[in-house]
């Protein structure tokens, strides 16, 4: 008595696909070879053919090895039977396993919490980030198409499309589970967006760092005096106004019966840069 598997998904490399048997719970794999993906493709192709129709092969100008990297790069069915030059279903026979593994990171990214630089707290899982977004937003989220595919460097884009045609699109490590928005309107999804505050506190930073890097310049016999960091921009202006207010003291008058004194050693200290510097470079009268 033969007894049905259910499919849980491909292995981490790809190379087995896993089984599961409903009854003892029991895992087993089957290796995704030449000879199983040929299996496949004819019992497709059969299934489909009419009693009496002539098989006729097509060769295919790609190996299934290039097949398989094509569709688990992002390529659907068809851009790579049109580039192997022949039909879908000679390529589906390679394809099922890989586009069964994009489903399955699908699957993962959407548990997997989400890495955002603008909010503090408990980690939130994408899936129930992206979902809760679209609800607020009167979209149900079973209208929006997920997918993933492997990039270059071996992480994956997990793409989630809106029903209005929207893309956002999110980094997913897999190996160290985590999530990362990767254009705005992943960011928007997630609530991943700079407040008012941060952007105050930003350009603080850009203030106190640049007043440190005029100190480091002041000569060694000049005395350096430390400055309290700054924490809000209304204090990052003061710094501004004040800095921009140093006056050289004129040279008192002599006469020719007295000698003159020494000229007063100027002022090397910077004063801090412009708000026109701190957001757009270059120096003062330029």
């Amino acid at each position: 008595m033969m007894r049905d598997l259910a499919l849980v998904g491909p292995s981490e490399d790809g190379r087995y696909l896993i089984t599961r048997d409903p009854a003892s719970g029991a895992r087993f794999r089957l290796r995704v070879d030449r000879r199983l993906a040929t299996t496949v493709e004819r019992s497709t192709r059969d299934s489909h053919r009419s009693p009496g129709q002539l098989e006729i092969p097509m060769e295919s100008s790609l190996s299934p090895r290039d097949i398989q990297t094509r569709i688990r790069r992002g390529e659907s069915v068809e851009q790579v039977a049109e580039a192997a030059g022949t039909s879908v279903e000679q390529i589906m026979g390679f394809a099922t396993p890989v586009i069964a593994e994009r489903e399955h990171m699908v699957d993962q990214a959407r548990t997997t919490s989400v890495r955002r630089k603008h909010v503090s707290g408990t980690p939130v899982a994408l899936g129930a980030l992206v979902d809760e977004a679209l609800v607020g937003r009167g979209i149900t989220p079973e209208d929006a198409a997920w997918d993933a595919w492997r990039r270059e460097d071996g992480r994956w884009t997990v793409q989630v499309v809106l029903p209005d045609g929207q893309a956002a699109v999110f980094c997913f490590d897999h190996k160290s589970r985590y999530v990362l928005a990767d254009d705005p309107t992943a960011r928007d999804l997630v609530g991943d967006l700079a407040s008012e505050d941060s952007l105050d506190m930003a350009i603080a930073d850009a203030v106190r760092g640049t007043d440190e890097v005029a100190a480091e310049d002041v000569e060694d016999t000049e005395k350096i005096v430390d400055h309290a960091p700054v924490h809000s921009l209304k204090e990052a202006r003061d710094r501004r106004a004040l800095g921009q207010f140093e006056v050289e003291e004129p040279a008192a008058e002599t006469t020719d019966d007295e000698p003159a004194p020494a000229p007063r050693k100027k002022n090397t200290r910077r004063s801090v840069p412009s708000w026109d510097e701190i957001m757009f470079g270059g120096k003062r009268g330029d």
